[in-house]
């Protein structure tokens, strides 16, 4: 079997360059070009010395453990113990993750005879065309979903954090949702300058007419018999620019209290306007409302909701 080195240490070179940087981007720590390609080279390397006589060194776990404590210590250097270990488990969850993906989507696109075993030992061989091909395809492809998956977890993880059991009191009703504190949320009432917190129908749970949510303001003839005189004295127009630029407005409600429980507190936000939404603010449906960050800041600690 003809064994093409130069091909296979440019092919380990580009896998080590994206496990680096997917290392990198898990962590969040940024790394320096020459630190990244000096430990992409010697960590490629490994490839040459399989052929010499320092070989057995290589295969032998406790080698293969050094030589990846070498090229983490080059990469990402060592300030503290726990971050030069974080860093190391971090690069081997990087390979083992994609590695893992790479066996399954392999297996899973071969036939059952490909498990036969003088099959399955020259698939994974050097000189196979087939895996030279899935390699070079697949890896970037599953590192490019692997970093996908990550960020989406993260982003998930940031919501969950930042998710607050909200109770709305309005007209001696209650709505429990779960809420979002969203620091990009600047709406003011441009009145009386109070903070807008949002509400979709699907979290008003029966509490409010739906014309409220659809644009109450365009329905007037069709929405008086849903629509109280202590509901109609609440309502507001609160005006906001679109992203293309214009002004549009949406129908917002006055509640008798916003109770916000947070880590173990429970604040009161009283000075708070709500606009209703037909729109869902959360795809997955994790969340109902919108809080404006004013309403942790400048709200009241209370013991309980009443």
């Amino acid at each position: 079997m003809t064994i093409y080195l130069d091909a296979v240490w440019l092919l380990n070179l580009m896998i080590d360059f994206m496990l680096f940087k997917m290392t990198s981007i898990i962590l969040k720590r940024p790394v320096h070009p020459f630190r990244l390609a000096i430990g992409t080279l010697v960590a490629s390397s490994i490839v040459c010395f399989l052929f010499t006589p320092l070989s057995p060194f290589f295969y032998n776990p406790l080698g293969k453990f050094l030589f990846s404590l070498l090229i983490v210590f080059i990469v990402f250097g060592y300030r503290k113990f726990f971050l030069f270990v974080q860093s190391f488990l971090t690069f081997y969850f990087s390979a083992f993750m994609i590695g893992g993906g790479l066996f399954a989507a392999h297996y899973f696109f071969e036939s059952s005879q490909s498990y036969a075993p003088e099959n399955l030992f020259s698939t994974l061989s050097y000189g196979d065309p087939i895996s030279w091909i899935f390699v070079v395809v697949g890896f970037p492809i599953l590192w490019y979903f692997s970093k996908k998956r990550l960020d989406h977890l993260v982003i998930r993880k940031w919501q969950g954090s930042q998710q607050v059991k909200t109770e709305i009191i309005i007209m001696g009703k209650t709505i429990t949702v779960k809420g979002l504190i969203d620091s990009g949320n600047k709406l003011y009432d441009p009145l009386t300058r109070t903070p807008v917190m949002f509400l979709s129908y699907s979290g008003a749970q029966g509490v409010l007419p739906k014309c409220l949510f659809e644009g109450w303001q365009n329905q007037y003839s069709v929405a008086q018999s849903e629509i109280t005189k202590d509901l109609a004295s609440r309502i507001t127009m609160i005006p906001y620019q679109t992203v293309s630029g214009g002004q549009q407005f949406i129908t917002a409600v006055r509640p008798d209290n916003v109770y916000i429980h947070h880590e173990g507190k429970t604040i009161q936000s009283p000075k708070v306007v709500i606009a209703l939404t037909n729109t869902r603010l959360s795809g997955e449906g994790d969340f109902h409302c919108i809080l404006h960050p004013d309403m942790m800041l400048k709200g009241k600690t209370v013991e309980s909701a009443s």
